[in-house]
């Protein structure tokens, strides 16, 4: 920070100089990278660099695994929503606790060698019928005692 002298036309006393000012931590706005509002309507407008096209590679870089991340998740949520609506479904149809109804699930996904969410998107779309893979592990289920 920079002390300067100034005068005034009745007084003389120091200042500080604000250019000598330097942040400690610059915040995602100062950096360009947090979205900015529209002045006239609030929507947002972008980044001022993205709507500049003037920004480094390494916040282009994060910027898009940030996306990716975004994109995985909203992916996995998903997936995980067409899981929980299949477990409840077998659930119901076999009188199961909802942990026993998962682990078929799991188990007819294993045995079949496909993804859980693949099995339990085609169980939701089936509604009337049990997928072949599920009523095998059903009867794998029912021979273990369990």
């Amino acid at each position: 920070m920079k002390i300067v002298t100034a005068r005034t036309n009745s007084r003389k006393g120091t200042i500080l100089d604000p250019s000598a000012l330097v942040p400690l931590r610059r915040s995602p706005r100062a950096q360009g990278l947090a979205p900015k509002r529209n002045s006239r309507n609030g929507a947002k407008g972008g980044t001022v660099a993205e709507r500049t096209g003037r920004f480094d590679g390494e916040a282009h870089a994060e910027i898009e695994r940030l996306r990716t991340t975004v994109g995985q998740l909203q992916s996995a949520l998903g997936s995980r929503v067409v899981i929980e609506r299949a477990t409840g479904m077998l659930a119901e149809r076999f009188d199961l606790p909802l942990p026993d109804a998962f682990e078929l699930l799991r188990s007819a996904a294993r045995s079949s060698r496909r993804r859980v969410g693949e099995l339990a998107q085609e169980m939701t779309e089936s509604r009337g019928w049990t997928p072949d893979e599920i009523v095998i592990a059903r009867r794998r289920h029912d021979s273990d005692g369990r």
